[in-house]
């Protein structure tokens, strides 16, 4: 399993990754194309110009998102990497978030990419990671903790639901 830089080149399984993931779950968000507002190419486009803090709106901060990318060369989960955390990220968001298809969960995917999300997070020069997740997501939970995940605290989200707040020192 690798991580793949989002590009303007598809991998493959992607229209499927995206239908599955929707309009997002478990504090995870989906994407423009899962509520109909994007095609693949301009999400594409939109995941390549996150990077560049010159071209987001007031309030983002850059990011770079990867595919997860399973042996046979398929797209099995996405990972977003945020460069840094602004005020509101700090809060509730945090550095990485990361989502599995729903077929390929139990196969070790969310862990190896996290590990590996960690290290594109050390080569941005950040030394900790910050990430939330729901807190009755345990397998979440669980890929954090394995990471060296930290709860710090949990929180209310908008909807009443309790988050987590997890660190990891990046060694």
């Amino acid at each position: 399993m690798i991580l793949e830089p989002a590009s303007l080149t598809a991998p493959r399984g992607l229209a499927e990754l995206l239908a599955d993931l929707g309009d997002g779950e478990n504090g995870f968000n989906g994407t423009a194309v899962g509520r109909g507002e994007m095609t693949i190419p301009e999400y594409l486009q939109s995941c390549v110009d996150m990077t560049d803090a010159s071209r987001l709106k007031p309030g983002y901060v850059p990011q770079t998102v990867f595919w997860v990318i399973d042996e046979a060369g398929e797209a099995v989960g996405l990972v977003r990497v945020r460069h840094y955390l602004n005020e509101k990220l700090r809060e509730h968001g945090g550095h990485i978030g990361y989502y599995i298809r729903p077929s390929q969960r139990g196969k070790g995917y969310a862990t190896q990419a996290l590990r590996l999300a960690l290290g594109e997070l050390k080569q941005l020069g950040q030394d900790r990671a910050m990430l939330s997740t729901d807190k009755t997501n345990l397998s979440s939970r669980h890929v954090i903790e394995v990471n060296g995940g930290v709860l710090e605290r949990t929180g209310l989200n908008e909807d009443g639901t309790e988050f987590c707040i997890y660190w990891i020192e990046i060694a």
